[in-house]
């Protein structure tokens, strides 16, 4: 989108035009120009329209605001394939469980041992290892997190949440 690096609001300018617009609706209409006045209508509806739209993109932009990753029918599939214990789950719970895994997915980062991506199944895995044994009320992600799977041993001290794909894999056979 156009506006999606501008964090400032300019209220006076906006309100300015506004008032302009309005305020000569009725000159025009008392000055028998009817159809200027509902250009000038038409000019009033669109130009706030746009305000609008304006503000509520300066408004996501100034509070970082980041969309969760919502998790499609496949993935649900392979959630409830991949651990039973998903499947048990009561109809709440997987509510509270899928928006956490969406959270995740959309602020957290997930490599391999490489500081490569990891392909979505693996990650939406590692961001449900890492719910169940991490259960808390309050739930905060930082983007600043970062999940790693890898092969051998590493530094786990610089990752958020760390676990060998031998361990994965025991985990998903014993689910």
């Amino acid at each position: 989108m156009i506006f999606s690096e501008i964090k400032n609001y300019r209220f006076p300018v906006w309100i300015t035009v506004f008032l302009c617009l309005l305020a000569a609706i009725p000159v025009f209409i008392v000055s028998d120009f009817v159809f200027l006045a509902k250009i000038c209508g038409v000019l009033l509806v669109v130009s706030i329209l746009i305000a609008m739209n304006y503000w509520f993109v300066v408004a996501k932009n100034r509070n970082n605001i980041v969309p969760r990753v919502v998790l499609n029918k496949n993935d649900l599939f392979d959630l409830s394939r991949d651990f039973k214990s998903f499947s048990s789950m009561n109809q709440e719970e997987k509510t509270v469980t899928l928006n956490r895994i969406g959270l995740l997915l959309s602020r957290a980062k997930f490599i391999n041992q490489d500081y490569k991506l990891l392909e979505r199944r693996q990650s939406i895995q590692l961001a449900f290892l890492y719910l169940v044994e991490n259960v808390t009320d309050e739930f905060q992600v930082n983007s600043d997190w970062i999940f790693i799977l890898a092969d051998t041993d590493i530094d786990s001290s610089q990752f958020k949440y760390s676990i060998s794909s031998l361990d994965l894999k025991n985990k998903l056979s014993h689910s």
